[in-house]
Protein backbone atom coordinates (compact mmCIF):
# COMPACT_ATOMS: atom_id res chain seq x y z
CA UNK A 1 0.00 0.00 0.00
CA UNK A 2 1.37 3.49 -1.12
CA UNK A 3 1.08 6.73 0.65
CA UNK A 4 -1.90 7.91 -2.15
CA UNK A 5 -3.59 4.99 -0.70
CA UNK A 6 -3.15 5.07 2.91
CA UNK A 7 -4.38 8.99 2.83
CA UNK A 8 -7.19 8.44 0.98
CA UNK A 9 -8.16 5.53 3.25
CA UNK A 10 -7.51 7.53 6.13
CA UNK A 11 -10.13 10.04 4.74
CA UNK A 12 -12.74 7.56 4.14
CA UNK A 13 -11.72 6.69 7.95
CA UNK A 14 -12.66 10.74 9.02
CA UNK A 15 -15.71 10.40 6.47
CA UNK A 16 -16.86 6.98 8.51
CA UNK A 17 -16.44 8.08 11.74
CA UNK A 18 -18.13 11.59 10.99
CA UNK A 19 -21.02 9.28 9.42
CA UNK A 20 -21.72 7.35 12.59
CA UNK A 21 -21.47 9.97 15.16
CA UNK A 22 -25.13 10.63 15.15
CA UNK A 23 -26.04 7.37 15.34
CA UNK A 24 -23.21 6.75 18.48
CA UNK A 25 -24.09 9.37 20.62
CA UNK A 26 -28.08 8.38 20.21
CA UNK A 27 -26.67 4.61 21.08
CA UNK A 28 -25.85 6.41 24.64
CA UNK A 29 -29.28 7.39 25.85
CA UNK A 30 -30.78 4.63 27.74
CA UNK A 31 -34.53 5.95 27.20
CA UNK A 32 -34.46 4.27 23.42
CA UNK A 33 -34.22 1.34 24.97
CA UNK A 34 -36.63 0.83 27.75
CA UNK A 35 -39.08 -0.90 24.77
CA UNK A 36 -39.79 -2.12 21.51
CA UNK A 37 -41.05 0.77 20.25
CA UNK A 38 -38.71 3.39 21.05
CA UNK A 39 -35.87 0.89 19.48
CA UNK A 40 -37.56 0.42 16.31
CA UNK A 41 -37.61 4.64 15.69
CA UNK A 42 -34.41 5.30 17.07
CA UNK A 43 -33.27 2.45 14.60
CA UNK A 44 -35.50 4.04 11.67
CA UNK A 45 -33.86 7.62 12.68
CA UNK A 46 -30.70 6.42 12.23
CA UNK A 47 -31.20 4.72 8.87
CA UNK A 48 -32.39 7.52 7.64
CA UNK A 49 -29.55 9.94 8.51
CA UNK A 50 -27.28 7.28 7.11
CA UNK A 51 -29.03 6.73 3.66
CA UNK A 52 -28.87 10.91 3.55
CA UNK A 53 -25.11 9.98 4.05
CA UNK A 54 -24.56 7.60 1.86
CA UNK A 55 -26.76 9.86 -0.62
CA UNK A 56 -24.29 12.52 -0.10
CA UNK A 57 -20.69 11.03 0.14
CA UNK A 58 -21.68 9.04 -3.42
CA UNK A 59 -23.21 12.36 -4.88
CA UNK A 60 -20.51 14.74 -3.65
CA UNK A 61 -17.63 12.25 -3.36
CA UNK A 62 -15.35 14.57 -4.90
CA UNK A 63 -15.90 17.74 -3.36
CA UNK A 64 -15.96 16.01 0.16
CA UNK A 65 -12.33 14.81 -0.80
CA UNK A 66 -11.30 17.86 -1.91
CA UNK A 67 -12.13 19.44 1.48
CA UNK A 68 -9.21 17.28 2.80
CA UNK A 69 -6.67 17.49 0.16
CA UNK A 70 -5.84 19.15 -2.99
CA UNK A 71 -3.70 16.45 -4.37
CA UNK A 72 -5.87 14.61 -7.34
CA UNK A 73 -4.24 11.44 -6.51
CA UNK A 74 -5.36 10.54 -3.10
CA UNK A 75 -8.67 12.67 -4.12
CA UNK A 76 -9.45 10.11 -7.12
CA UNK A 77 -8.16 6.79 -4.69
CA UNK A 78 -10.25 8.07 -1.56
CA UNK A 79 -13.32 8.47 -4.37
CA UNK A 80 -12.57 4.29 -5.46
CA UNK A 81 -12.11 3.30 -2.38
CA UNK A 82 -15.26 4.97 -0.82
CA UNK A 83 -17.54 3.73 -3.13
CA UNK A 84 -16.34 -0.05 -2.01
CA UNK A 85 -16.18 1.01 1.45
CA UNK A 86 -19.58 2.78 1.87
CA UNK A 87 -21.64 0.03 -0.02
CA UNK A 88 -23.27 -1.14 3.13
CA UNK A 89 -23.38 2.27 4.84
CA UNK A 90 -26.89 2.99 5.15
CA UNK A 91 -26.71 -0.22 7.48
CA UNK A 92 -24.31 1.33 9.83
CA UNK A 93 -26.91 1.61 12.73
CA UNK A 94 -27.81 -1.71 12.78
CA UNK A 95 -24.25 -2.46 14.01
CA UNK A 96 -24.13 -0.12 16.32
CA UNK A 97 -28.09 -0.14 17.68
CA UNK A 98 -28.48 -3.75 18.14
CA UNK A 99 -25.80 -4.81 19.82
CA UNK A 100 -25.79 -1.58 22.35
CA UNK A 101 -29.69 -2.85 22.72
CA UNK A 102 -28.16 -6.14 23.96
CA UNK A 103 -25.97 -4.35 26.04
CA UNK A 104 -28.01 -2.20 27.78
CA UNK A 105 -30.68 -5.61 28.21
CA UNK A 106 -27.91 -7.44 30.02
CA UNK A 107 -27.04 -9.98 27.11
CA UNK A 108 -23.49 -9.05 27.02
CA UNK A 109 -21.67 -12.46 26.61
CA UNK A 110 -23.93 -12.21 23.54
CA UNK A 111 -22.43 -8.95 22.09
CA UNK A 112 -19.06 -9.85 23.52
CA UNK A 113 -19.48 -13.12 21.36
CA UNK A 114 -20.99 -10.90 18.36
CA UNK A 115 -18.40 -8.28 17.97
CA UNK A 116 -15.23 -10.66 18.70
CA UNK A 117 -16.35 -12.81 16.05
CA UNK A 118 -17.08 -9.83 13.69
CA UNK A 119 -13.78 -8.59 14.30
CA UNK A 120 -12.40 -11.96 13.26
CA UNK A 121 -14.33 -12.02 10.58
CA UNK A 122 -13.29 -9.04 9.33
CA UNK A 123 -9.79 -10.08 10.17
CA UNK A 124 -9.61 -13.41 7.96
CA UNK A 125 -11.50 -11.88 5.31
CA UNK A 126 -8.82 -9.10 4.91
CA UNK A 127 -5.80 -11.60 5.05
CA UNK A 128 -7.48 -13.52 2.71
CA UNK A 129 -8.64 -10.13 0.24
CA UNK A 130 -5.32 -9.08 0.34
CA UNK A 131 -3.08 -12.43 0.06
CA UNK A 132 -6.03 -13.68 -2.95
CA UNK A 133 -7.11 -9.55 -4.69
CA UNK A 134 -4.34 -7.08 -3.06
CA UNK A 135 -6.19 -3.81 -2.23
CA UNK A 136 -8.88 -4.56 -4.06
CA UNK A 137 -9.74 -7.76 -1.62
CA UNK A 138 -8.82 -5.58 1.20
CA UNK A 139 -11.67 -2.89 0.42
CA UNK A 140 -14.12 -5.20 -0.43
CA UNK A 141 -13.26 -7.57 2.47
CA UNK A 142 -15.15 -4.46 5.01
CA UNK A 143 -19.02 -4.59 2.71
CA UNK A 144 -18.72 -8.39 2.93
CA UNK A 145 -18.33 -8.72 6.62
CA UNK A 146 -20.84 -6.08 7.44
CA UNK A 147 -23.55 -7.80 5.25
CA UNK A 148 -22.53 -10.95 7.24
CA UNK A 149 -23.44 -9.40 10.50
CA UNK A 150 -26.39 -7.62 9.22
CA UNK A 151 -27.68 -10.32 8.50
CA UNK A 152 -26.98 -11.94 11.72
CA UNK A 153 -28.52 -8.62 13.00
CA UNK A 154 -31.30 -8.73 11.70
CA UNK A 155 -32.25 -12.49 12.95
CA UNK A 156 -31.77 -10.91 16.17
CA UNK A 157 -33.99 -7.74 15.96
CA UNK A 158 -36.65 -10.13 15.13
CA UNK A 159 -36.20 -11.76 18.20
CA UNK A 160 -36.14 -8.62 20.35
CA UNK A 161 -39.29 -7.79 18.46
CA UNK A 162 -41.13 -11.36 19.24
Amino acid sequence: MNRIQLLGLIINLIIYIIMILPCFIMSFFSKFYKNKKRLLIILLINLIINIVFSIIIYKCSASIFSIFTNTPGIINYGIYASKILFMSSSLYSLKIIIPMYLFKNNRIKKVAILLLTKIANTLILSLFGICFFNTKGFLFALPISDFIYYIIYSFELLKILR
